[in-house]
């Protein structure tokens, strides 16, 4: 059985059916961490580290309750075991390292078993996004360090085909996995019904997306060619109408200056007559004035 955070109505209903039960395994996230009390709780078995460090003496308390045995399990990688030394500063728990026995490769069945139903594909992936995230923000993240984390074989644990686009796992090298040649639109839904509809979807999605047309090569004969080209010889014959129109400018100015320098030399030799005496202020006045017609 299930339970967690989300489930609101039915989460009583499905806690009340486990406690009944003789026997059975219960799958939960923290909501189930302190609070509740399920009799004879055999073992706890904490898949992720907490979060939180005291979250974890909460989980183990769910079993070994008002003096009865019990057991608690924490699954660690080799480099997340700095983490038993953490709890017994922190927490004052002391761990000890259980021995497993070889237990069965189940990873080729539960790849298998997702080519043949989606809904098993689906879930994998987003098992194993939701774990990326949370790891990727636990709060003793110098011991779970994402960087240090096998993504290939996580992602195999967790029966992926392949890996989702996240951006927790951009320019990461997954060495550890080999991606299954499958298209994911292909896999289907062993829920007829189910397949149905999304086969139905997938239909109205193809009709609404616009058929793109690729555009037609255009070649020299082409009429936009042409007018191309005589665009071309336009701004060319307009660029060379303006270069000549500033020479034209210029050799107006230089014939203005030099009329200018003419009449310059002219007074300066007309100045030092009037100081030398060979002509009179009247005279002087009135050659200036012929040849300046604007004193007139």
């Amino acid at each position: 059985m299930s339970l967690h955070g989300k489930m609101k109505h039915k989460r009583y209903k499905i806690f009340d059916a486990f406690r009944k039960l003789p026997s059975g395994v219960l799958i939960c996230t923290d909501v189930m961490a302190r609070g509740v009390d399920i009799p004879e709780v055999h073992w706890v078995i904490q898949f992720d580290p907490p979060s939180n460090a005291s979250a974890f003496v909460h989980r183990c308390g769910r079993t070994a309750r008002l003096g009865r045995q019990g057991n608690a399990l924490l699954f660690l990688l080799p480099s997340e075991d700095s983490y038993v030394e953490f709890l017994s500063i922190n927490q004052k728990v002391f761990l000890q390292l259980y021995k497993m026995d070889e237990v069965t490769d189940v990873i080729p069945k539960l790849r298998k078993n997702a080519i043949k139903d989606r809904e098993i594909y689906e879930k994998g992936i987003r098992a194993f996004v939701s774990f990326i995230k949370s790891y990727s923000k636990h709060q003793c993240s110098l011991i779970f360090n994402l960087k240090e984390l096998d993504i290939g074989k996580l992602a195999y644990g967790y029966g992926l085909l392949h890996l989702p686009r996240m951006p927790e796992l951009k320019r990461r090298e997954t060495v550890h996995f080999d991606p299954v040649e499958v298209d994911p639109i292909d896999i289907p839904y062993k829920d007829k019904i189910r397949e149905k509809r999304r086969q139905l979807r997938l239909s109205e999605e193809k009709e609404k997306t616009p058929q793109i047309r690729k555009p037609k090569r255009k070649t020299e004969n082409d009429a936009w060619s042409k007018n191309k080209e005589k665009l071309k010889k336009k701004e060319a014959k307009k660029k060379l109408n303006k270069e000549n129109e500033i020479k034209r400018n210029k050799r107006k100015l230089n014939r203005l200056d030099e009329a200018e320098m003419d009449e310059l030399v002219e007074e300066a030799r007309l100045v030092k007559k009037l100081k030398s005496g060979k002509i009179s202020k009247v005279e002087f006045e009135e050659r200036v004035k012929d040849d300046d017609p604007d004193l007139e």
